[in-house]
C-alpha cells in the first residue's frame, strides 16, 4: 500500500487505550486511520468514505451490531469487521446475518487482523518466504514474538531427536536457532548440508554472543545471522535474502543435471511447463517412463499420469500442504485471488503435502472458482495430487462446486508430452 493510495480505516471503540493502540498499529501498517468512541460519532464520520470499519461490539448506547446494520445500509461495499472480548453465539449469528466480514476476539492478534483486512481489500500481503520457518525452542519463539506474525512458523524442541523429526515432518524452508543456546552447534552439525534435503540454517544473535555467532557462521557453515532485536521488516528482509542466497548456492553446487539422479528431480517447479512435486524416492520406480528434455537437458520422467496444459503463461500454480486451519485457508485465498487478479485463466493447486481437509478450504476453493468463472467463461480450477482418502473427502465436500479433483498427477505441455512419448496409464 503506497502513501498515495492509503486505504481508509475507521476504528470504533469506547476505550481510549484500545483506540490509541489500534490507531498506532494500523497507521504504521499504511492505513489512513480515523477513530470514534461511540455509534453516533461513527455514523457522522461514515460520510467521509471508508474502505474498512473495525468496530467493537459492546459500545455505549447502540451496539456494534446496530452500527453494522446502519453502516451496511449506508455503504454495502464497505468491509465491516467486528471485535469483542465477550463472544457469544447471539452476536456471532447477528454479525453474519448483517454482513460482517470477520469477527475477532480480544485480545487481538494484530498481524492476523491486518492480514484479514488486506485479504478483503485485495491487497498483496508481503510474504517473506514460501514455506515453513522452523523455530528451535519455545524461548526463541517467545523472544521474537509477533515479528514472526507474517510467517508460517512451527516450534520444535531444541534436542536433536525432536529437531530431526520436525525436519522430516515439516520440511521447513528455513531454520531459526538461538546462537546462545548450547544445543545449537549440535543441531547445526545434524542439519542436512547438501542435496535436496539441505535447509537454510539462520542464527539469531545479540552483540554479547558475537564470538559464538562468528564460529557458527564461518567455522561450522551456518547460512546467515540476524540480530535478535531486529524490527519485523528487517527480520523479514534478512530471512528472504538468506533463503535466496542459500538456494542459489545450492543450485551452483548440485550435480550436473545430465547425470542420472538417484531419485526424482522434479521436487520443485520449472517455469517451462513440466512440474512434478513428489518429494523423496520416486514411488513409481526409476526410468519407467522414458525421458524428457527441457532446454536441451535430459531429465528423468516418472509414471505419474499426465495433466496437460496448453497455455502455461495463463496458468497459476499454488501448493497447499500440512493440516490447514483458518489462518492457512485465509492465506491460500489471498494467494489464489492474487493469481486470479493477475489474469490467470486456469488454477492448478498442488495438494501433494496436504494431510487433512478443512471446511474453510472447501469454501475458499469454491469462492475462487466462482470469481475465476466470473472473469473468464472458459476458466478451470483443478486440485491435483490428492491422496486417495482426501480425494474421496473432497468429492463428498465439493460435489458441485466447479472444481476438478485428481489423484497423483504431473503437469506437462502437450507438445513436449507428445514429442517424447509415454508409458502412462
Amino acid at each position: 500500500m503506497t502513501a498515495d493510495a492509503k486505504r481508509r480505516l475507521l476504528i470504533v471503540d469506547d476505550e481510549p487505550e484500545i483506540l490509541a493502540t489500534l490507531g498506532q498499529y494500523f497507521r504504521g501498517a499504511g492505513y489512513a486511520v480515523e477513530t470514534a468512541a461511540d455509534v453516533p460519532e461513527a455514523l457522522l464520520k461514515l460520510s467521509g468514505g471508508y474502505d474498512v470499519v473495525l468496530s467493537d461490539i459492546r459500545l455505549p448506547g447502540e451496539s456494534g451490531i446496530e452500527f453494522l446494520r446502519q453502516a451496511r445500509e449506508h455503504n454495502p461495499q464497505m468491509g465491516f469487521f467486528l471485535m469483542t472480548g465477550f463472544p457469544v453465539l447471539e452476536t456471532l449469528i447477528a454479525a453474519k446475518q448483517h454482513g460482517a466480514v470477520a469477527y475477532f476476539r480480544k485480545p487481538l492478534d494484530m498481524a492476523a487482523v491486518d492480514a484479514r483486512v488486506r485479504a478483503f481489500l485485495g491487497d498483496e500481503v508481503p510474504s517473506v518466504i514460501d514455506g515453513v520457518v522452523l523455530v528451535v525452542g519455545a524461548a526463541l519463539r517467545d523472544r521474537l514474538g509477533d515479528r514472526l506474525g507474517r510467517l508460517e512458523s512451527v516450534v520444535c524442541d531444541d534436542d536433536e531427536a525432536p529437531f530431526l523429526a520436525a525436519l522430516r515432518q515439516q520440511r521447513p524452508r528455513v531454520i531459526l536457532a538461538d546462537v546462545g543456546s548450547p544445543s545449537t552447534p549440535g543441531l547445526l552439525r545434524a542439519c542436512p548440508r547438501r542435496g535436496r534435503d539441505a535447509v537454510c540454517f539462520v542464527l539469531v544473535s545479540d552483540e554479547q554472543a558475537v564470538e559464538a555467532a562468528e564460529d557458527l557462521l564461518f567455522g561450522m557453515g551456518a547460512s546467515a545471522c540476524v540480530p535478535a532485536d531486529a524490527p519485523r521488516d528487517q527480520l523479514e528482509a534478512s530471512l528472504r535474502g538468506a533463503v535466496e542466497a542459500f538456494e542459489t548456492r545450492r543450485m551452483d553446487t548440485d550435480s550436473p543435471v545430465e547425470e542420472v539422479p538417484p531419485r526424482c528431480e522434479y521436487a520443485q517447479p520449472y517455469r517451462n511447463g513440466y512440474y512434478c512435486l513428489a518429494p523423496g524416492a520416486c514411488p513409481y520406480g526409476l526410468f519407467q517412463g522414458g525421458w524428457i528434455v527441457l532446454d536441451g537437458k535430459e531429465h528423468q520422467k516418472c509414471l505419474k499420469r499426465p495433466f496437460l496444459v496448453h497455455t502455461p503463461d495463463l496458468i497459476g500454480f499454488v501448493s497447499i500442504a500440512g493440516r490447514p486451519d483458518s489462518s492457512k485457508c485465509m492465506e491460500y485465498r489471498r494467494c489464489l485471488m492474487a493469481q486470479v487478479r493477475g489474469g490467470k485463466k486456469e488454477l492448478i493447486i498442488d495438494a501433494l503435502g496436504l494431510t487433512h481437509g478443512h471446511y474453510n478450504l472447501y469454501e475458499v476453493l469454491a469462492d475462487v472458482s466462482v470469481e475465476l468463472a466470473r472473469r473468464h467463461t472458459d476458466s478451470t480450477v483443478s486440485v491435483i495430487n490428492l491422496s486417495e482418502a482426501l480425494l474421496d473427502e473432497f468429492k463428498r465436500a465439493m460435489p458441485t462446486k466447479g472444481v476438478r479433483l485428481f489423484g497423483p498427477r504431473m503437469v506437462d505441455q502437450p507438445a513436449t508430452f507428445a514429442r517424447w512419448g509415454t508409458r502412462f496409464d
